[in-house]
Parts: structure tokens; sequence; C-alpha cells
């Protein structure tokens, strides 16, 4: 029994360490330009990181340090530490005595390179400490996924531009896949660090200048607060970014942070509301003081959740500040576009009243099998488009379209699955296109693009990694490549090299939608982060149709659903043998 437990750890262990480094979240999950923070970056697999990368220029890691794991502790142990804690609360950071009582059991104390040090820890580690110390863990709120930590210090130039930076963390034998990291212009204030119970946290400064952005992390059952100082009659804009830092999260229902986000007058009575912008989980709030004081801004999980990954940021603005849909989500979205050399015809338009659709003219110059494919939501608009087609004379509809069913789920946006795509035989002759919102809703924001082809075969590549390393002539690991086919086509697809990369296999077989390949590295002579395009041809009616591949990584949502979330640009890193 032994030897088989035994055998089961050392398996266990060798898997962990052939793992990629797995970022569940950063802390917080942005800076402002010109300025260096210290991050704590929470997950799996982060023991052997000692490095990374962040794309899009003007930010850059200066240092990557391990937070250890702390022990449960108790008794005297529990008791010395406290007790040298709180000295250190109040300006006393000398290291107090060992305990000479022999009841105390010095020699069965637990160690942590962190508790032989208390007084020398920062502000930020301290913090760290207290909360492993003070908070009773609870199984059932723990997540596997979330037992390590990194402190990884991030500069970013003053003249970086603002926006959504992929931060990607390097281990010996892996690379993490991105997560999100904001560059600001507006300065940020952080939440007050944990303090024990029996210590009065301390409160972030009200808010008096803006913009700002406030950054926060919440914890079960927690609910943040923060002071702004308002103005009567001066109009503020609130934007919380929360579910889009992390769109799917496995082990969680419904699968992603949901935040809501109230302001309390001086008085305590609440005088604003949001928990979602259009359909987007993060809530955009407008907001006139009727009168001169201090509000209270709350935010929590709308389910009352909480734990490490729930972070967010709320930007708070002067003015009515209009927030395009479209721009609201973080990752790319790429859309399936018509087959090349297909003429396709565009509709744009606007449900700009509720109930009221938009109808369009088709004309069919030839008879034929025509895709019908809307874009709304997957562009991040609201509309829950139906798509109708009648004759131009009236009567009941040819065919109707509504939601889609996906074989694959892929991008960031939810409920992409709404933008209707169908199929429907049209003869020679003209028909009314008509488009409205499922729901009866409508606005400025109900915009849509129609687009109407003539069907025919073609294919997208997805992968499910987006983020590769290994040593100079090696394979990566096996990783899954998707082939979603449109218009019948059931080919076999090839994925071309590039110069320095081949895949291996390098053919997915015809009627095959995944196969597991390998990318192997070519060629290579020092350390370095290569961004390489992939693409995949396939013979289609004689001739040779080359698409790019999509880079993406796989996420489960609420234990049910995997999602290919795209990413910007592949990640390929490659070192010497020998070296690290």
């Amino acid at each position: 029994m032994k030897n088989a437990i035994f055998v089961l750890l050392a398996v266990l262990a060798a898997w962990a360490q052939g793992a990629d480094p797995y970022v569940g979240y950063i802390y917080p999950c942005g800076l402002q330009a010109g300025t260096t923070n210290r991050l704590i970056v929470g997950g799996q697999f982060l023991k052997n990181v000692y490095a990374g990368t962040i794309s899009g220029g003007g930010a850059k890691i200066l240092d990557v340090e391990q937070v250890p794991n702390f022990p449960a502790t108790s008794g005297s142990q529990f008791r010395y530490l406290a007790g040298w804690l709180d000295a250190i609360a109040k300006g006393d950071r000398s290291t107090p005595p060992i305990p000479a009582n022999p009841k105390a059991h010095v020699d069965e104390w637990r160690s942590n390179r962190w508790w032989r040090v208390l007084g020398t820890l920062d502000e930020q580690k301290l913090s760290i400490v207290e909360r492993a110390l003070f908070v009773r863990r609870n199984p059932l709120q723990a997540s596997p996924s979330l037992n390590q930590r990194l402190l990884v210090t991030v500069a970013v130039d003053a003249d970086a531009e603002p926006g959504a930076r992929e931060l990607r963390l390097f281990a010996q034998n892996g690379m993490s896949a991105p997560r999100p990291l904001l560059v600001t212009s507006a300065p940020h204030t952080e939440e007050a660090r944990y303090a024990p119970p029996h210590r009065p946290r301390p409160s972030a400064p009200a808010v008096t200048v803006l913009p700002r952005v406030l950054d926060g992390q919440i914890m079960p059952g927690e609910t943040d607060t923060w002071t702004l100082r308002l103005k009567k009659g001066r109009t503020i804009t609130l934007r919380t970014v929360a579910r889009e830092l992390q769109p799917y999260i496995g082990d969680a229902v419904p699968g992603f942070f949901n935040p809501a986000i109230r302001i309390v007058d001086p008085a305590g009575a609440e005088a604003a509301f949001a928990d979602d912008y259009f359909y987007h989980p993060d809530p955009v709030l407008v907001f006139t003081p009727p009168d001169d004081g201090d509000y209270r801004l709350e935010i929590h999980d709308l389910l009352y959740r909480g734990r490490e990954d729930f972070v967010y940021s709320v930007t708070v603005e002067s003015g009515a500040r209009p927030v395009d849909p479209r721009r609201v989500s973080l990752w790319p979205n790429p859309v399936p576009q018509p087959p090349p050399d297909i003429p396709c015809r565009v509709f744009t338009d606007t449900i700009a009243r509720a109930g009221v659709p938009q109808e369009h003219l088709f004309n069919v110059e030839e008879a034929g099998e025509y895709v019908f494919d809307l874009l709304a939501r997957r562009v991040g608009l609201p509309l829950d488009a139906r798509v109708s087609v009648f004759p131009v004379q009236g009567g009941r509809p040819l065919a109707v379209f509504a939601d889609t069913t996906n074989l694959v789920f892929r991008g960031s946006i939810i409920q992409g699955e709404c933008d209707p795509v169908g199929i429907c035989r049209l003869a020679a002759g003209t028909y009314r296109l008509r488009v409205e919102d499922e729901t009866g809703k409508g606005g400025p924001a109900w915009s849509y693009t129609l687009r109407v082809y003539r069907s025919a075969p073609s294919f997208e590549v997805w992968t499910a990694k987006s983020s590769f390393a290994f040593r100079a002539w090696n394979r990566s690991p096996a990783v899954n490549v998707y082939v979603v086919r449109h218009g019948g086509f059931d080919g076999p697809v090839k994925l071309l090299e590039t110069p320095g990369f081949r895949f291996d296999p390098s053919v997915i077989p015809a009627g095959t939608n995944v196969l597991k390949v390998a990318l192997i590295a070519q060629q290579s002579a020092f350390p370095y982060v290569l961004e390489p395009q992939f693409e995949a041809s396939a013979e289609i009616t004689g001739r040779t149709q080359t698409v790019r591949i999509q880079p993406a990584d796989e996420y489960n949502q609420a234990f049910a659903w995997n999602h290919l979330l795209p990413a910007r640009a592949f990640a390929v890193r490659i070192w010497p043998r020998g070296k690290r």
C-alpha cells in the first residue's frame, strides 16, 4: 500500500512539473502608465515560474517572487505569530523571544520562510501573512486552481498606450495562457489591505478627484465599499470590469464573477443600482447626485459568492460617458468571413424603436442555397435577432432563423449563439428580409450587420492552446486543433509549415473535426519569444483555400461547457538545451 501511494505521488509530481502554469487572476488587474507596482498573481503550477512577458509594448515584468504556502497553525505558535504581528502594527519590528515554557512544544512548530522574518516584510506581504493566519479555511470554498501565488513586479512606461495587454508567465517547461492586464491613463486606488478582526481595517481614501480607477477583490460573502465625495448635479459614469477579466470559470456557477454595484446616498438610502450593461454582466452606471456629500459605492457578487479570482476594477469618470457595447470585451472576437470570391450582400441597420422591425429587399439572380448570417451579439451589440425571409408580395415566411447551435463554442462574448445563421434555398426573384428583436426591444445600440451570400464550402481552424514553451529541437505536448466546417465542406485540412515550425501530424483527415497535434520547433539559437502566424489550407472545388489559424485557449464554464477563448497572438518560447 505504501509503495502504491509513493508511486501515485511520484506520478502526480511528474505531471505537475510538466503542466503549464495556470494564471487564475491578477490583482490588481491594471496599472497607470508611468508607474511600477507589485501584483499578486494566483493560480496553479506556479512553483517554477521565473519570468514572463507582456504583449503590446510599454510594459515589462521586472521581478517574480514566490509566495510560500502557509501551513495551518494553532496554540503557542499562533499566539507567538499573532503577538509579533500586533507589535509590528504598533511600530515594533524586533523579533520577540521564543517562549521558554516547555509546554509550548516549540520543537513541533511548523516552519515557513516568511514567518521567520516577519519584521522585514513590507505591508503587502504582512497582509498576506495575516489573512493566511486569521481567516479560517473552508475546504468547500477553496479552489485547487488558485492555491499558489506569485508577486510579480510590473513597470509601465509613461507613454504606454492605454488598453488591454496579454500577460504570460514562463516556467522551466511551459508557459501560461494569456491574462488581461489593463494599462490606464487614470490613477489607481487599491482597496484597503486585510487586517485581522481584532484590529480596525483601514479605509481606502475618499475619491475626490476624477478620473480614478478603483481596484478590489471580492472574498466569500464580501461587499466592498468606497467613498465618493460628489457635488450636486455633477454627473459621473462608473464602468466595471470583472467578468471580462476571466470570462469562464470552470469550478463556479454560473461560471463567471457576476458583479453588482450600487450607490448609497449620505442618508443611507439607495440612490442607484446596476448589475449589468445591456446583456453584459459587467455593469455600467451613470449617476447624477442630487446633493453634495459623501456617497457610498458598494460592489458585490450578485449571488454574494466570492473567492480570490473575483477581481474587479471600477473606473469613475466625470460626466455621462457613453460606453460602446462593442468595445466592452477585453478579448478579440474573430468573426467567420464569407468564402473567398463569393459575392456578399451586406445590410447594416438599427432596430431604433422597440417592437418596430427593419425590412430589406434582396434580389436573387441565380437560384440556389443562400446563407443568412447576422452579426450583433458576436460583436458586442445587444440585439437578440430573428431573421425572416418573405416573398416580396407578402404571405407566410419561407424561412425563419433565430438562435444558432454551435458544435464549438468560440469567442469571449456570452450568448453569441443569439446571432441567427441559416441556409435557405431560393428561386430567382426578389425577397423581403425582416430583422427584429426576439424580446421586442430596440434603441440606438440595437444595430446589426446582415450578410447574405451563396452557400459554398469553407472552414475555420482554431487551436485549444495559444502558448507553447519547449527546449530547442523538441516537440510541444499534444494540443487539440479544431476544424469548424461550413457549406458542406468535409475534406482534409493541411496545417502548413511556417519558418522554424511545423505541425505533427500536419493533416486533419476528411470528416474529422478535432485532432491532437504537436508543434515542432525546427531551429533555435537563443532564448526568445516569438509570435508566429500559422495557416491551414484545403482543396475545395479544385482551388486551394487558405485560412489563418486562430490562437485560442480552452476553458470550462460551470463544470459543463468548454469554450475556445481567443488570444491576440500565438506565443512561442524557445531556449537551448541546458539553459533556463
